[in-house]
């Protein structure tokens, strides 16, 4: 194949794990009542997205059951507080009282230690979604990236109650701000798409949000988020998959050397050799905040994203190499056996094996 047909396939399974742009318009308005229901019951807290729903590269969590639920990262911030003067208790307490206690939210909520999820059920067709609802206070500490240190916020943990520092959206708009010259290339032609394909959502192409365009640096981290999953489970290592933050980082370092119209495959090459230079480097700085995303890491962890990066170059090389079956299988091993077959060509789909070999990092 050449490169345009396997970009296509990229494309293409990125988009069948995407969120549909009517649930993404249902997963804002669930995040609103919530701001809003919380008001209602005297609890002050502005509502704000952020992960992957904000940088626009949401895939549908890797799950045997095809209707797994998208998850959604909410900030609640609660002004009015401060880490020197509140506990974590103090300001995440009446939260997550106040939705468990409800009639409202009651069944559908649930409480961890970082967060407090609202689940609400799959619809039958699109799936359903999880709301991960961060409890937060602003926080003014953080001294690097002065133009994103003021979206820095300490998150209220419990189990033990502590404060843990970080800049969700800060790291956000730094995609966003990388992505930006990479969106604007055929924007108005991938908005014109969405929009035939979503008459009664939107009445014209600028009704249709930015937040629902997918440049090809997006679709490279909707690949890569995929593939991990995909890698990392079939190895009996998901506790060891590395976590989006550090793939967006990334693929965001990585943007500063290629041109405007670099394609979704370019960005997967270009992780696969900064993946393999970190096995030396073992560090990959937070761009928005004091931290280093690969600290907690070990020996195994750094081995094991050695042997992803060559997994996606080997499937690479095998959808290049014309033939069918190969292009199957490495389809397969990047989407799974049912994105997979779905990404590829008809002509090709028919003749895709239907079990993938995968590789063994736990004999090395």
């Amino acid at each position: 194949m050449n490169e345009i047909e396997i970009n296509n396939i990229l494309s293409k399974g990125a988009n069948l794990l995407d969120i549909t742009p009517s649930m993404f318009d249902e997963a804002t308005s669930h995040y609103k009542a919530v701001g809003e229901f919380l008001g209602n019951h005297g609890i002050d807290a502005d509502i704000s997205p952020c992960g992957s729903i904000l940088t626009g590269t949401v895939v549908r969590p890797y799950s045997e059951n095809e209707d797994a639920y998208f998850d959604i990262d909410v900030l609640m911030n609660r002004p009015g507080f401060d880490s020197a003067n509140n506990t974590p208790g103090e300001v995440r307490d009446p939260v997550d009282e106040t939705l468990l206690k409800s009639d409202r939210y009651g069944n559908m909520a649930k409480e961890y230690d970082e967060c407090i999820t609202v689940e609400y059920v799959a619809n039958g067709i699109e799936g359903g979604f999880r709301l991960d609802l961060n409890t937060c206070i602003d926080d003014k500490t953080c001294k690097t990236r002065q133009e994103y240190a003021d979206s820095s916020v300490s998150m209220a943990w419990k189990n033990p109650e502590r404060w843990h520092g970080s800049n969700p959206r800060g790291l956000c708009q730094w995609f966003i701000d990388k992505n930006e010259r990479f969106a604007a290339v055929e924007r108005a032609q991938r908005k014109a798409r969405i929009l035939k394909e979503n008459r009664s959502l939107y009445a014209s192409i600028e009704d249709v949000p930015d937040s629902l365009d997918r440049s090809e640096m997006q679709r490279a981290v909707q690949v890569l988020k995929r593939s991990r999953d995909e890698f990392y489970h079939r190895c009996g290592k998901s506790e060891k998959a590395p976590a989006s933050c550090v793939v967006t980082v990334i693929i965001g370092k990585v943007s500063d050397h290629l041109p405007n119209n670099t394609k979704a495959i370019e960005f997967l090459e270009s992780f696969i050799q900064c993946a393999r230079s970190l096995a030396a480097a073992r560090s990959l700085p937070n761009p928005v905040y004091d931290e280093d995303l690969l600290q907690e890491w070990d020996d195994e962890s750094f081995a094991l994203l050695t042997l992803w990066a060559e997994e996606i170059d080997r499937s690479l090389g095998n959808l290049r190499c014309g033939a069918r079956a190969k292009g199957g299988a490495a389809a397969e091993a990047i989407f799974g056996s049912k994105i997979g077959k779905r990404a590829m060509p008809v002509t090709a789909a028919a003749v895709v094996p239907s079990v993938v070999t995968p590789l063994k990092p736990w004999s090395m």
